[in-house]
């Protein structure tokens, strides 16, 4: 009997696997990889991870038949609006040849594709990153032919936005709100009648510095910068979305060891943990204005807002613009079940992934 929504969520460094029925979590684990294969190409490390995935089906004691869908995390690929999309041949096409990127989060939509055609059944994604949604006015840069991307933690964000509006009996679809996540990149969007119109990209260099992303930068300073250190465009994209923000500056991501710090005299630390949430305050106020004032709820998710810390640093530059929701750390195995589960029960919310066209 098939009872079970397989969810895949595959990151950098691990591997986490969860079983629900229907939007109840029966069981999720998350396997970390050794040094070894996560330096390999996602190709070369689609046997081994297959094989967790096989292993932790095992380990629940679940047959692979007793699956009826599968639902993965999406990974890099052209801009698409939010919904649930049909893990299809276009789609991966572009997942393996890494058109977009190339990402962990590229092998789930492959490996959830491998499984669901051993066993007959549907593999499908949900809001990936690159769920593009901005309105005209934030596509538009002051250089004609460079434009404004969105790539953000669409899945999660999304996921506590339903959340919010559940809690108040109210559909997403009918607020306007303000959600920032903070992980290890922090995105803050303006999410208007269930759309993101607005929101920083916080992969490639926009937005508030986060604990290992660089955010905003001048850019006269970041062109000197690349001068003087003779960097390549590859050392330039490593150093704006791996070695910035907090990294950069104190040698650690871990707010919990910058807040000790703190606690133990380090008035730098102090700085610069002022500085991130200064430019956070900046950056919601801004989306204030992307909603004309009319804000319902900001709402703060990810793993950085368990700090007691940080959030009594943000609070005083927003708390005026509207209440305040927090829901720390991550719904993102939770809202790639949800996005299974409501296909499963209404086939019209089902969308279709098509390649874009190349133009020669």
């Amino acid at each position: 009997m098939k009872k079970f929504i397989l969810v895949l969520n595959l990151g950098s460094t691990t591997t986490k696997v969860a079983l629900f029925r229907d939007l109840n979590c029966h069981i999720v684990k998350t396997y970390s990889h050794d040094k070894e294969l996560i330096s390999q190409g996602i190709n070369e490390q689609k046997t081994v991870r297959y094989g967790t995935i096989i292993k932790f089906l095992h380990e629940c004691e679940v047959s692979p038949e007793e699956i009826s869908i599968v639902a993965a995390r999406g990974g890099l690929l052209h801009p698409v609006e939010g919904g649930t999309y049909l893990i299809n041949d276009d789609m991966l096409n572009d997942l393996s040849s890494g058109k977009y990127g190339d990402h962990a989060s590229n092998l789930s939509g492959i490996l959830a594709a491998e499984f669901a055609g051993n066993y007959n059944i549907e593999a499908v994604i949900t809001d990936p990153v690159v769920v593009d949604e901005l309105c005209m006015q934030a596509q538009y840069t002051g250089i004609k032919n460079v434009r404004r991307t969105s790539i953000f933690h669409a899945l999660n964000q999304k996921a506590v936005a339903r959340k919010y509006a559940l809690s108040v009996d109210k559909n997403y679809e009918d607020l306007n709100l303000i959600v920032i996540h903070m992980g290890g990149g922090i995105t803050v969007g303006a999410h208007h009648l269930g759309r993101v119109i607005d929101v920083n990209n916080g992969l490639n260099g926009d937005g508030p510095m986060s604990p290992t992303r660089a955010g905003s930068l001048p850019v006269n300073g970041l062109l000197k910068y690349i001068e003087e250190h003779e960097l390549s465009h590859q050392d330039i994209n490593k150093l704006i979305s791996k070695q910035g923000g907090l990294l950069s500056h104190l040698n650690t991501e871990d707010v919990r060891d910058i807040v000790s710090d703190i606690n133990d005299g380090d008035t730098y630390s102090a700085e610069v943990l002022e500085a991130m949430a200064f430019q956070i305050g900046k950056e919601i106020g801004a989306k204030a204005a992307v909603l004309h004032g009319e804000i319902d709820q900001i709402i703060f998710t990810g793993g950085v807002s368990y700090s007691d810390y940080v959030m009594n640093l943000i609070k005083p530059y927003i708390s005026f613009l509207a209440p305040v929701t927090i829901y720390p750390g991550e719904l993102e195995m939770e809202a790639l079940a949800y996005g299974a589960y409501t296909i499963n029960k209404d086939r019209t919310l089902l969308k279709t992934y098509r390649a874009e066209e190349t133009h020669v």
